[in-house]
């Protein structure tokens, strides 16, 4: 389910990105669910042209999904119709393009960053306008960036970073063919979950209809792999053949390799961010084992993740697959990190991640060794930090110790509570309903009597976590969307600036000159000022993603 204000903020990223044409269009989709084109252009009001650029621009950039539906008509014939889709978090994704870039430099260097900044820019481009890209950048021949490029474009993906684009219109089922919803009667907003969890089903199946085969969706076009053309099984039976037989053969084989390599011109290139993400969390599990026991051990988790990452087939595992000692202690020593560490100090970090206390990896089993990782449990502790942390600082040190007493002792009266964390009783209750206040904590009456009179009524307190992280994932896409919203109108008071400092900067990429353009000293001030303010605010924004991803995406 995704939550009402990230709906917002995806609305909001796509209209600063595109333009208020497109951001109609993205809100309409969003809010209102999936629709057939008549029916975006009756809420939008867009001209057909207008209409077409919109969706054209958001299927372009990954955000928009087409698909079509079979409607029964009568016994006669079934009509198939087209109705678009808005992929949130695909949208959401948007804002995590320097973290890909980031990532995408760590393991495979500036080459390879420079090519998925393409794909990243343009959302979907082919092999050969990547190739242009790059001829236009560099301004060298096309001859002399080719050969680099392709290479630079299979380690893309063979490293899964990029992918084959899925298919434009699949053809969904009929809805009488899949399982039919229970109807949930209760609140409106019981009603209400009951519909997010029926659409996020729905967005779910599109998703899944629209992706490639898995055989094909890293499959390296003919192209790029120079080996795949030719057939080193069929060479020693050739050779004994006949001379024209063997040309013959040769010249058919070599009409089929051209004509799947025109082909292949027209598949479309994306990010796939699943990926992405899957590193992300690696690093989010590393990071917090760092954090909570000590470098070293964070070091040979990271190794672990690495070397079983291959086995993973889901992008978001809760357990990794088992791995030997001599496995271990090979994936350790090839890091950078590990490359000093001994056997012994190994042998002590994962007894150190296995013990009962901490429990982030097991034993698979004893006499060979194996151990697996408890990525679950890894991120539900890093959770369970992170939402410490805002209750200390959002409460002080006493709402926080009565939060984790809470958290760790299951439900306790206020009695218990003052006593076992230390704070005086009417401190306590003031705390309490504060906590509660904000939905931090549950409260259960057990009342003796029928009148329910408070001095013969039990008042028990507890922590729903599930509730909570659903609450604090709304309230940090909130912030993220109101912190976008600070920039752009930031950016927009200083609108005349930005304008000057693009001019300079045009007319310098044009000629190499100095621009005759110069600014005051009232608009230098602006701009340092204005420049201070957005690095501020983008640096917040990059930290609380993190937290949303921890929350959110892993």
């Amino acid at each position: 389910m995704v939550p009402r204000h990230a709906e917002k903020l995806a609305c909001d990223l796509i209209t600063t990105q595109f333009g208020e044409l497109v951001g109609k269009v993205c809100n309409c989709l969003v809010y209102k669910g999936n629709l057939a084109l008549h029916e975006i252009a009756r809420f939008t009001e867009l001209t057909p042209a207008q209409l077409k650029n919109c969706l054209l621009v958001l299927i372009q950039h990954n955000c928009v999904q087409a698909y079509r539906v079979e409607a029964e008509e009568g016994l006669v014939a079934a009509k198939i119709f087209t109705q678009y889709s808005a992929i949130v978090n695909n949208i959401l994704h948007r804002m995590r393009f320097a973290k890909f870039l980031a990532l995408t430099r760590e393991h495979l260097g500036e080459e390879s960053e420079s090519l998925l900044e393409g794909l990243l820019e343009h959302g979907r481009l082919t092999l050969e306008q990547l190739i242009q890209r790059a001829v236009a950048q560099s301004g060298k021949g096309e001859s002399e960036i080719e050969g680099p490029l392709k290479e630079t474009f299979s380690g893309l993906v063979r490293s899964h970073f990029i992918e084959r684009c899925p298919v434009p219109e699949p053809v969904l089922p009929l809805r009488s063919e899949s399982a039919p919803k229970k109807v949930v009667r209760g609140s409106a907003r019981s009603r209400k979950a009951v519909k997010d969890t029926e659409q996020e089903t729905e967005e779910q199946r599109i998703i899944a209809a629209a992706a490639p085969l898995e055989g094909e969706r890293f499959l390296l076009p003919s192209s790029v792999d120079h080996d795949m053309s030719i057939d080193k099984g069929n060479d020693d039976s050739i050779r004994s053949s006949k001379i024209g037989e063997k040309r013959k053969y040769e010249c058919l084989k070599e009409d089929a390799w051209m004509s799947t390599v025109a082909n292949e011109k027209e598949i479309l290139w994306r990010a796939n961010y699943e990926e992405f993400v899957r590193r992300l969390r690696h690093k989010a599990c590393a990071s917090h084992v760092r954090a909570r026991l000590d470098l070293r051990a964070g070091t040979v988790l990271e190794a672990m993740l690495e070397a079983t990452m291959i086995s993973e087939s889901s992008a978001k595992p809760k357990i990794s697959a088992p791995l030997s000692m001599s496995a271990i202690e090979q994936a350790v020593l090839e890091s950078k990190e590990g490359r000093i560490m001994t056997m012994d100090r190994i042998q002590a970090c994962l007894d150190q991640m296995s013990s009962d206390s901490v429990g982030y990896l097991t034993r698979a089993r004893e006499m060979d060794g194996q151990y697996i990782i408890n990525m679950h449990k890894i991120l539900l502790d890093a959770r369970k930090s992170e939402v410490e942390a805002i209750v200390r600082k959002r409460y002080g040190i006493e709402s926080c110790r009565i939060f984790k007493l809470l958290a760790m002792k299951g439900q306790l009266e206020q009695k218990q509570i003052s006593e076992q964390a230390l704070v005086g009783r009417k401190e306590t209750l003031e705390l309490l309903y504060k906590l509660f206040k904000d939905g931090y904590l549950q409260m259960q009456e057990i009342a003796k009597s029928q009148d329910h009179a408070p001095s013969k009524t039990f008042y028990l307190w507890r922590v729903n976590y599930p509730n909570l992280m659903e609450r604090i994932v709304d309230d940090m896409y909130h912030a993220a969307s109101n912190l976008g919203q600070r920039l752009a109108h930031e950016l927009e008071q200083e609108q005349e600036v930005i304008d000057l400092l693009k001019q300079m900067h045009q007319s310098k990429a044009t000629d190499g000159s100095t621009s005759q353009v110069t600014l005051t000293k009232s608009q230098r001030e602006k701009k340092d000022k204005m420049r201070r303010i957005a690095t501020i605010l983008e640096a917040s924004l990059l930290k609380l993603d993190d937290s949303l991803m921890l929350f959110h995406d892993f």
